[in-house]
């Protein structure tokens, strides 16, 4: 299972890249990028890099990260160092463009609207004393909520509102995950609320909670249950 030093490891290869600092820990990595209880129970390092420098530097990018003993995996953004970390490039961009495959040469990444959109954000990322970026803990919440998939889904919510749970009280940080939520259509939004709603559903009904990894945290339904409260007090806000 992956850790934060990997993590931040991973971001001080980048930076001896042309990447540089712009690197920003996401997915459920991301949790390693703040100071938080909630574990991230991945054996996966999602990085974002800007689309821009994997159109014009994907070779260098590549070439870069080999000196450093970390290997491509052909026709992936996978890379893989000898002692066994494995790391994903993802990329963010123009949200308007949607999702799409960025990159031409030997890098190719994912490009996500929704990351592009938060990414993007005003003080949704901030920078790590070691180098490179992560999302603020309003920045992966709203990631989280915003992502949708059908493997690992349940889990990204949960993670999500583990994080609103423990940060219950916390002012600054509701108006944060409000104002970024914000921008995202109302129809979106309501998917958000049932899809909240769903991951508790499926906690409470399922006695292993057997979503791909995220039995860890079969313990924590109550701290979803206050998550989802919270949730619902920041959607009531910005629908007000």
């Amino acid at each position: 299972m992956s850790d934060r030093p990997a993590a931040l490891r991973v971001l001080a290869a980048l930076r001896q890249t042309p990447v540089g600092d712009a690197a920003v820990l996401v997915g459920s990595s991301g949790l390693f990028g703040f100071d938080t209880r909630v574990p991230a129970l991945t054996e996966d390092i999602d990085i974002s890099i800007p689309e821009p420098l994997v159109e014009e530097h994907g070779r260098a990018i590549v070439d870069g990260l080999a000196l450093q003993g970390f290997a491509h995996e052909a026709g992936t953004a996978t890379f893989v160092s000898s002692d066994g970390a494995v790391f994903d490039l993802l990329g963010h961009g123009e949200p308007t463009a949607g999702d799409h495959i960025g990159g031409t040469g030997p890098l190719r990444v994912m490009v996500f609207e929704d990351m592009s959109r938060v990414v993007g954000e005003l003080n949704a990322t901030a920078a790590l004393p070691q180098g490179g970026r992560a999302l603020t803990p309003a920045g992966f919440v709203v990631t989280k909520l915003l992502t949708e998939r059908v493997h690992k889904g349940t889990k990204d919510k949960i993670q999500a509102l583990l994080v609103i749970a423990e940060r219950a009280g916390d002012e600054r940080f509701e108006a944060e995950v409000g104002r970024l939520l914000g921008t995202i259509d109302p129809v979106r939004l309501e998917d958000v609320r049932g899809s909240a709603q769903d991951a508790l559903i499926a906690l409470a009904h399922d006695p292993l909670f057997s979503d791909a990894g995220a039995e860890g945290y079969v313990s924590t339904r109550r701290q979803v249950e206050m998550g989802l409260l919270r949730l619902k007090v920041i959607l009531e806000r910005i629908h007000a």
